[in-house]
C-alpha cells in the first residue's frame, strides 16, 4: 500500500473536495465555516490530512498539539476529552450559587479601569507640558 503526498496544486481542490463532503462544516467545532476561511488540516506528526477546519479551529489546535506538554499535561486526549466536560459543566452553575474568582471584572470594570488609566495619562502628559 503506498501512502498519496499531495503536491502544492492539489491542496485546493483536495480541501474544496472535503470541504463539501463535510457540509462546509469544520470537522472539529461542527459549525459552518465559509471558504475563505476553510483550511486543510495534517497531523504534523506524520503529515496526514485529518480534515477541513476553521483557520482559527486550526490555529488553536495547533498550538495545543505544539505545546501541551509545556504545561505537564502528559495526555492530550485525555485532557481535551476532559476539557468539554468540565466547561460545559462549569456553565450550567446557576447563577445564584456562583462565587467569584477575585481577579474578575465586568466589562464595566474593566471599562472604567481604562478611562481611570486616560484620565492618569492625560493628567501626567499635562503636568509634563506645563513644567518650565
Amino acid at each position: 500500500m503506498s501512502v498519496k503526498r499531495l503536491t502544492y496544486s492539489q491542496v485546493k481542490p483536495y480541501r474544496l473536495t472535503m470541504w463539501a463532503e463535510q457540509g462546509r462544516m469544520c470537522a472539529l467545532c461542527g459549525q459552518p465555516v465559509p471558504e475563505d476561511k476553510a483550511v486543510l488540516d495534517h497531523d504534523h506528526k506524520d503529515g496526514h490530512v485529518r480534515g477541513v477546519l476553521h483557520s482559527g479551529c486550526n490555529s488553536l489546535l495547533g498550538k495545543l498539539e505544539n505545546n501541551y506538554r509545556r504545561y505537564g499535561v502528559d495526555n492530550l486526549h485525555l485532557f481535551l476529552a476532559g476539557a468539554s466536560t468540565y466547561l460545559i459543566r462549569g456553565s450550567r452553575i446557576p447563577p445564584e450559587d456562583r462565587v467569584l474568582h477575585p481577579t474578575f471584572k465586568t466589562d464595566e470594570q474593566k471599562a472604567e479601569a481604562r478611562r481611570a488609566a486616560a484620565r492618569k495619562r492625560y493628567a501626567e502628559k499635562k503636568l509634563e507640558n506645563n513644567r518650565p
